[in-house]
């Protein structure tokens, strides 16, 4: 007589299926599962609505220099001179910028003279990432 071997076959299509639809489902929800315990208001952006005369753009170069406005300064001076901007311009905008080269820490000093000089709100000045026209990442 003779035996018959049998072997099993695992389809694994329909597992992978449900395995997908499964990511797919938790994909979707992931947002709204977790709400935040506080409710926050967030205020609009205004960086476009500033105005020249509100704004003190603080310019760091990699040689070192540091700008406010075209007037170059030391960096024990920026306080001073911020100071006295901001009480000036209670509404102003302190506009920090740096060249992408520099190191961090260096420019993490600047920003803690523009700090201790009250000003009531600072950025950080960023360019427009722009592949298109072959600028450098």
């Amino acid at each position: 007589m003779k035996g018959y071997l049998y072997q099993s076959k695992t389809n694994v299509a329909p597992l992978i299926d449900v395995s997908l639809i499964i990511v797919l489902a938790l994909m979707v929800m992931a947002p709204h599962l977790n709400p935040t315990a506080h409710g926050v208001d967030l205020p609009p952006a205004r960086a476009s609505d500033v105005s020249d005369s509100e704004r003190a753009e603080i310019t760091c170069t990699l040689d070192g220099g540091i700008f406010v406005g075209e007037e170059q300064i030391s960096l024990q001076d920026l306080r001073t001179q911020l100071q006295t901007f901001f009480e000036q311009n209670p509404q102003a905008i302190a506009v920090v910028k740096a060249d992408r080269g520099m190191m961090y820490g260096d420019v993490k000093k600047v920003i803690a003279e523009v700090e201790a000089a009250k000003a009531p709100r600072i950025a950080i000045a960023t360019r427009q990432h722009d592949t298109l026209r072959g600028a450098r990442p």
